[in-house]
């Protein structure tokens, strides 16, 4: 979309399709599950996904702008893992906002699913500054014992343009833009070198490798950097670090939402 000299969009050239998990902005396990398995292979909104279902036409990269809370169905911290390593598996990379608890709780606020998971790549939520939003969640995450290093790399998440209800657009803040921010990336660095799709163990290290990194001691652990993950997100750089790679046609990969 383009709003006078203004591109609206991390891939503007990319294919998109949606599902919605929620209702009144209140999803559950069940339905979270429903939209993973959709995406393997999407299907008429009155059809059969065991015969109607198309592998095909599934998403390369799939953005989850949400968290399932325990009042939700989530009380179990594992409860919705196993479906995201099914999405993994399928080549599909899952992008995930980290959480918007950061300014409350501090550290250990990366807590619900599946922002949680080691499976997804998670994302907290910088300002115009590239510095992190105070609301965003940061880790390590103890709600399962992992202690894993949370979100994994940070990105434009406050005041960020973005479609208003009713049309138009309007300026939102939360680690929900930063996440689609990775989205697109991933989709931009796919476009650039096509044997990269569905090898999501080395796009997330292009991704943390060509990230910006921010040094901090808040919330640190030896693990890692537990505000920002690897970094500032850096798409050119990821782009660049990747043309060292064999060269083949350029082609647009297939982005998907979940709110």
């Amino acid at each position: 979309t383009v709003i006078s000299d203004t591109i609206l969009g991390m891939a503007p050239g990319a294919q998109w399709i949606g599902c919605r998990n929620m209702s009144a902005g209140v999803g559950s396990p069940s339905s979270y599950t429903t939209c993973f398995e959709w995406f393997l292979a999407p299907y008429p909104q009155d059809g059969d996904p065991f015969t109607d279902g198309k592998p095909a036409l599934a998403p390369d990269i799939i953005n989850n702008s949400w968290g399932c809370p325990p009042e939700e169905g989530c009380d179990d911290p594992q409860i919705l893992r196993q479906v995201v390593a099914t999405a993994r598996a399928a080549g599909q990379f899952v992008a995930a906002s980290a959480g918007n608890e950061g300014y409350y709780w501090g550290c250990s606020t990366v807590v619900d699913p599946i922002g949680i998971y080691d499976e997804v790549f998670s994302v907290g939520a910088t300002n115009a500054g590239d510095t992190i939003a105070s609301f965003s969640s940061r880790g390590p995450v103890t709600v399962d014992g992992s202690g894993r290093v949370k979100p994994d790399i940070s990105a434009p998440g406050e005041q960020v343009r973005s479609v208003a209800l009713g049309g138009g657009f309007t300026w939102l803040s939360g680690t929900s833009m930063a996440s689609p921010h990775v989205a697109g990336a991933v989709a931009l660095l796919w476009s650039a070198w096509p044997p990269l799709r569905g090898d999501i163990d080395t796009t997330e290290t292009i991704l943390r490798a060509s990230a910006t990194p921010i040094a901090t001691n808040e919330c640190a652990t030896s693990a890692g950097n537990n505000v920002y993950g690897a970094g500032l997100l850096n798409v050119d750089a990821a782009v660049t670090l990747a043309q060292g790679m064999t060269a083949h046609a350029f082609y647009l990969p297939i982005m998907a939402h979940q709110e």
